[in-house]
C-alpha cells in the first residue's frame, strides 16, 4: 500500500498534472490539488456582485479549470474575465471551457498583467487543508510558509483598482495578517474565514476573526 500511495500521482493525468506543477514551480504554487465546481460559492459570488454590479475587469487567481469562470459570467455578463492558473493542464481544461466566450482568457499566473475592480482567490492560499485538520499541524512554516501568502496577497493587491474588491476564501493565513492590509478595509457582511488559522510566523493562531471580503481604499 505505501508504495501504490508512492506511485499514485504519476498514475493519471491529473495526478501527474499535480506533480509537475510541485516540481516546476516549487517557489510559487499555493494550493496542488485542482478539484473545483462551478457553483461552490453562490453566496460569495452574490455578494461580490451586489456591491460591485459595475465591474470590468474581473480576475480568477488559480481559476483551476475554469468552473469558476463559467459561474462569474453569469453573475457579471459585461465584464472582461481573465483566469489565472499555474497548473498547466488545468489550464488547458479551462481554455477550453471558456473558448467560446470572446471576454475570458486564461493564463499562466506570470501573465498577469494590468489591474483588476474584482479579484477572487478561493481555495487557492492553502496546501491540502484536510491533511492540516487531521494532523493537527502547529506549524506550517516547512509545508507552506506565510511568506508566500503575503508576497501573493501583495502583488494581487497592487493590482487592484481603488474601490475595488478582493475575494480571498478558504486559505491558511487571514489578510489581515498581511502588510497589504493597511489598504484593504474588510466588509462586515462578507463571510467569516474558517479556522484553524496561522500568523506571521506560521504558527497556530488562537481562535481569531478574519473576513474574506476586502474593498481597497481610494
Amino acid at each position: 500500500m505505501r508504495v501504490f500511495d508512492g506511485l499514485r500521482p504519476i498514475l493519471t493525468m491529473e495526478g501527474r498534472g499535480q506533480l509537475w506543477t510541485r516540481i516546476a514551480h516549487r517557489g510559487e504554487v499555493h494550493q496542488t490539488t485542482p478539484y473545483t465546481a462551478e457553483d461552490r460559492y453562490p453566496e460569495l459570488f452574490d455578494l461580490a456582485a451586489k456591491l460591485r454590479p459595475d465591474v470590468r475587469r474581473i480576475l480568477s487567481f488559480g481559476c483551476s479549470t475554469g468552473e469558476e469562470l463559467v459561474a462569474l459570467r453569469r453573475r457579471f455578463p459585461g465584464a472582461e474575465i481573465v483566469g489565472a492558473e499555474i497548473n498547466s493542464r488545468s489550464r488547458r481544461i479551462a481554455a477550453r471551457r471558456v473558448a467560446l466566450d470572446d471576454r475570458a482568457a486564461v493564463i499562466s499566473p506570470r501573465e498577469i498583467s494590468g489591474s483588476f475592480d474584482l479579484i477572487f482567490a478561493l481555495a487557492v492560499f492553502q496546501r491540502e487543508p484536510h491533511k492540516v485538520v487531521e494532523m493537527e499541524i502547529e506549524d506550517l512554516s516547512a509545508y507552506y510558509p506565510f511568506e508566500r501568502f503575503e508576497r501573493t496577497v501583495t502583488e494581487l493587491t497592487h493590482r487592484l483598482e481603488p474601490d475595488g474588491l478582493m475575494c480571498v476564501f478558504h486559505a491558511h493565513y487571514p489578510v489581515e495578517q498581511t502588510s497589504a492590509a493597511t489598504q484593504l478595509e474588510p466588509i462586515a457582511d462578507s463571510p467569516w474565514l474558517q479556522p484553524p488559522l496561522f500568523g506571521r510566523d506560521s504558527r497556530r493562531l488562537p481562535r481569531t476573526a478574519a473576513r474574506t471580503i476586502f474593498r481597497k481604499r481610494g
